[in-house]
């Protein structure tokens, strides 16, 4: 029965895809929110953790805010969903692209210097465009580092279509080695680096507040190879397209030991949470995040 409703999944998915490109991209939109809504009618459990993560956070907002929050943020998941099925319809280099990039050459300049380059983000606006279009954009492959899904056909169906502009995936159970070959290979690696990392590759750190765990690998990896760290949030604007700047973390001041990975990785986390205050709708608060134990 399992087996049967996963493939029923891959074929809603697949019709849901045929028909979210024949239509305007306002009305897609709001199929999006549409999604993101029936997502906090499924699981209550999620939508109490979305919540407590807002209110517990040091953000400081009342019920209401929160509760507006939390159906931004749900909405969100729902408008990535959409534009996800349809990401090898956008044109990258139009005039009036999906993703504007401020400063995308930076991309090149760093990666100039023959040591790779670790691009990062999190699941805040559509982090799948954002990978996307920045392949599209320098020409290049980037390797991105991918969790496996729960439902496989579904799984290898949106991994077909996050390679279509050319980009290849990691598994993220498998990173370290293909991690450390591609900046050996001068390569660009992409990783979303803002949930709870497992207690073996993570530092506790705080985090909005909260102490919360965070992984530690871009920061071991840059500095073990002295690789240029870049990270980069698509922020959606009122026309539901989005704007990149690209932020190249310094850390040329800092010693490879465990310090400086503790620091490094404190001024990713910063970015990041400044990149929240600004739009806290736009993150995805459903992961349980400050769970420690």
């Amino acid at each position: 029965m399992k087996n049967l409703i996963q493939k029923i999944s891959l074929l809603l998915f697949k019709v849901l895809r045929t028909f979210l490109k024949l239509i305007p991209e306002s009305l897609k939109i709001s199929i999006g929110k549409l999604f993101g809504i029936a997502m906090i009618l499924v699981s209550s459990k999620r939508k109490i953790i979305t919540y407590n993560n807002i209110k517990e956070s040091n953000l400081n907002y009342s019920d209401k805010e929160i509760r507006k929050i939390l159906k931004e943020s749900y909405q969100n998941l729902g408008i990535t969903l959409v534009e996800l099925l349809t990401i090898d319809t956008y044109d990258f280099k139009s005039n009036t692209p999906k993703v504007y990039y401020s400063n995308i050459e930076i991309i090149k300049k760093a990666q100039e210097k023959g040591r790779g380059v670790i691009l990062l983000s999190g699941h805040y606006g559509n982090w799948e465009l954002l990978a996307y279009s920045a392949g599209a954009l320098i020409n290049d492959i980037l390797r991105l580092v991918i969790k496996h899904q729960m439902n496989p056909y579904t799984d290898q169906y949106l991994r077909n279509l996050r390679q279509r502009s050319g980009n290849s995936l990691i598994d993220m159970n498998k990173a370290g080695m293909s991690l450390v070959k591609a900046i050996k290979n001068n390569e660009l690696v992409a990783l979303l680096s803002d949930q709870r990392a497992g207690k073996n590759e993570a530092l506790v750190i705080n985090f909005l507040g909260r102490p919360a765990r965070a992984y530690k690998a871009p920061a071991v990896l840059a500095l073990k190879y002295k690789t240029p760290l870049i990270a980069g949030f698509a922020v959606r604007d009122n026309k539901n397209n989005y704007k990149v700047d690209l932020i190249e973390i310094d850390h040329s001041d800092l010693e490879d030991n465990a310090d400086g990975v503790e620091e490094l990785t404190r001024r990713y986390l910063s970015l990041l949470e400044n990149a929240i205050k600004e739009n806290p709708g736009l993150w995805a608060w459903q992961h349980n995040r400050w769970k420690i134990d």
